[in-house]
C-alpha cells in the first residue's frame, strides 16, 4: 500500500519574505546612492587637482633640468580640454587629458624659466579648480614654489 503525503517540505521563499528583502534593498540603496555620487565627485575633483599640480611641478623640474623655459598651458579650446607642458622649442613634453565635465579650471598660462622662477605681473598667481561642492587654488609664487590652497 502506498502512502500519500499531503504535507511536503517546501523549499524557497514566501511572497512576504521576498517583499521584505526588496524593501530593505530599496531603503539601503536610497541612502547609499547619494553618498556614492558625492564620493565619485570628490574623486574626480582630487584627480584633476593632482594632475594639474603635478603638471606644474613637472614643468618646473624640466625647466631646471634643461635650463630652458617650459610652459604650462591649456590645450586648444581652453582648460576644459586638458593641458600640456611645452618646451621653448615648441615640443609637447606632457599632455594631460581633459578633466571630467563637472570639474572647472581657470588660470593663466605659466612659463617657468631655467632657474625655476616664473614671470608674474604680481607676486603670486593661481590656478583654480572648482566643482559644485568645492573650490581649490594652486598658488604659484614668483620664485616658482607652489602649494595647494590659498595664496
Amino acid at each position: 500500500m502506498m502512502k500519500l503525503s499531503y504535507f511536503k517540505k517546501q523549499s524557497g521563499f514566501t511572497l512576504i519574505e521576498l517583499l521584505v528583502v526588496l524593501a530593505i534593498i530599496g531603503i539601503l540603496s536610497s541612502v547609499g546612492v547619494p553618498s556614492y555620487n558625492k564620493f565619485i565627485e570628490h574623486g574626480r575633483f582630487s584627480q584633476a587637482t593632482n594632475d594639474l599640480y603635478n603638471a606644474y611641478r613637472f614643468a618646473r623640474a624640466e625647466a631646471i633640468k634643461t635650463s630652458s623655459p617650459m610652459t604650462l598651458q591649456p590645450k586648444t579650446g581652453g582648460w576644459a580640454n586638458g593641458w600640456e607642458v611645452v618646451s621653448s622649442g615648441g615640443g609637447t613634453l606632457l599632455s594631460v587629458r581633459a578633466p571630467h565635465n563637472t570639474v572647472y579650471i581657470s588660470g593663466n598660462i605659466i612659463t617657468v624659466f631655467g632657474r625655476g622662477s616664473v614671470s608674474l605681473a604680481s607676486a603670486t598667481t593661481s590656478l583654480t579648480i572648482s566643482s559644485a561642492q568645492r573650490t581649490l587654488s594652486i598658488c604659484i609664487l614668483q620664485s616658482g614654489q607652489s602649494k595647494k590652497g590659498g595664496c
